[in-house]
């Protein structure tokens, strides 16, 4: 008998431990910690343009809260959020001159003319602000698998999220788990003033897609209320900013 419950209470821990602690999924995050100690950041502008593909519409609203929630999270941790007109305007007079840099015909973003984009935009900044560095907080989708382990968790840059279930009932014994679903994380990118980069990572977010078990033949289908869980939101920034503001719980140390 002692020796079933000391196989159930091993068990139980390493249930509890997969889902919280060390995740050895953390993003290998770069981080210049000597040249930030050197020019120190205190004001900010938080970047209202992606530096990447723009997410989907239907995540468009999502993004915009994430961001908010992004500003508060760097206020709360005393750093002065410039207003965004800042690089709205420098970026709509340096976009005149060089184009648009995303081509949604295609779907990609021309390399150059954002590098030439943002090298005039910097400028302008520098001119007419106080700021210490722009920060791109990105929300973007790609691709993740969960687990064919007993429960079936998706682990990705810092976090554990159980599958998503709409309706009710049990997933069939052949369900594929390892099928590639959608999923969102964020990316934080940091530039000084001089737009070198001085800090980049990722946190995960959440699943974007969620076993319907209405069908006769249960499959994943896309979530209708993506991002609502605020707490996933907020261990998604926690761990993209980390180390450039700690996370507490930060799981990247065994």
């Amino acid at each position: 008998m002692r020796i079933i419950l000391l196989f159930i209470l091993t068990l139980i821990i390493a249930a509890c431990s997969s889902s919280t602690g060390y995740n050895p999924t953390v993003f290998d995050y770069h981080y210049d910690q000597q040249r930030i100690a050197a020019q120190p950041i205190k004001k900010v502008i938080l970047a209202p343009i992606s530096m990447g593909v723009p997410v989907p519409s239907y995540l468009q609203k999502r993004e915009r809260k994430v961001k908010r929630m992004v500003k508060s999270y760097l206020e709360n941790h005393g750093y002065q959020v410039l207003p965004n007109y800042h690089f709205e305007n420098a970026w709509k007079q340096t976009i005149r001159s060089y184009g648009n840099v995303y081509d949604p015909s295609t779907g990609k973003i021309d390399i150059k003319t954002w590098q030439r984009a943002m090298s005039a935009t910097g400028k302008i900044l520098r001119q007419k602000t106080d700021a210490d560095a722009v920060i791109f907080a990105d929300l973007f989708v790609h691709k993740i698998q969960h687990s064919n382990s007993m429960r079936h968790y998706a682990r990705w840059w810092g976090v554990t999220r159980k599958p998503a279930l709409k309706g009710t009932g049990g997933v069939p014994m052949g369900f594929d788990w390892t099928q590639s679903i959608n999923a969102a994380s964020l990316r934080v990118s940091i530039y000084d003033m001089s737009l070198t980069r001085v800090f980049n990572s990722r946190g995960g977010i959440d699943t974007l897609s969620a076993i319907d078990l209405k069908r006769s033949n249960p499959a994943f289908v896309r979530r209708k209320t993506p991002l609502k869980n605020e707490d996933n939101i907020e261990e998604g920034i926690e761990l993209a900013f980390h180390p450039f503001i700690p996370m507490k719980t930060y799981p990247g140390n065994p």
